[in-house]
């Protein structure tokens, strides 16, 4: 047992060291079968101490599924995000499809007064902040609300989007990662987002450092699925380069 515990502590030493774990290296690393490894991967993971994914782990999510958590958290990374976005990703004349979350309503807020385009979203807080802008046609798509997402879910809301050809989607995803792609802790929302994806001409990730090379319980879709990562420049130099190798554009915010 003792040396079960010290084993597993090494693992967790490790995944906080390389900021992910592959299982195929442990074996050598710790003197045991490869069965044995992915033994205490699973029983970490059922542990919530990271987060299992194909071919090994990853940390787990550092993001609360609760909107009214998340408010206040990373604040200047995501307003230079948003910004960010903004700047290189939004003109006059397009369909934008937003998505929910903190980093999204700050690029709401954002955009020029003088901007026309049209804006559907997913999500009540982005289409109030949208309201301010008086030369968008702002339209919010139908169904129920999750109230810890704050985002409009359900098969209405798929069915909704399907019916649109937006040329950019903007998500706030909760994890992004070269291997898991792009995820988020609820069921319903990652249905919705990813037929915001699908949907869409390009899409854009807005997501601080602290979300990438994490993974949520339900994926939106592969990294290569995603345009155009934006972030800021705390990011792990590692972590974007992995993601840069599935063809993303990584955008730094300053």
């Amino acid at each position: 047992m003792a040396l079960s515990a010290e084993r597993r502590e090494r693992i967790l030493q490790l995944l906080q060291d390389d900021g992910r774990i592959v299982a195929a290296d442990l074996p050598g690393r710790l003197g045991v079968s490869l069965d044995t490894v992915r033994r205490d991967l699973d029983e970490l993971a059922a542990t919530g101490l990271l987060r299992r994914v194909r071919g090994g782990a990853l940390p787990p999510s550092p993001v609360s599924p609760r909107f009214v958590e998340r408010v206040d958290k990373e604040v200047p990374a995501k307003r230079a995000i948003a910004q960010a976005a903004v700047d290189r990703l939004i003109a006059p004349g397009q369909v934008l499809v937003l998505g929910g979350g903190t980093t999204v309503r700050q690029l709401a807020e954002r955009l020029p007064d003088d901007l026309e385009a049209t804006v559907i979203t997913t999500a009540p807080d982005v289409a109030v902040a949208l309201l301010g802008h008086p030369r968008l046609d702002v339209q919010q798509v139908g169904g129920p609300v999750n109230p810890e997402t704050r985002t409009v879910v359900g098969a209405e809301a798929v069915a909704a989007l399907a019916r649109v050809r937006p040329d950019v989607c903007l998500l706030g995803a909760c994890s992004v990662d070269a291997d898991a792609g792009v995820t988020v802790l609820h069921r319903d929302e990652a249905l919705v987002e990813s037929a915001m994806v699908r949907a869409s001409a390009r899409t854009a990730v807005l997501a601080d450092h602290t979300k990438l090379g994490t993974a949520g319980r339900w994926v939106i879709g592969p990294v290569g699925d995603v345009d155009v990562l934006v972030t800021d420049r705390e990011a792990d130099p590692g972590l974007v380069a992995g993601i840069e190798q599935h063809g993303v554009e990584v955008v730094l915010a300053r």
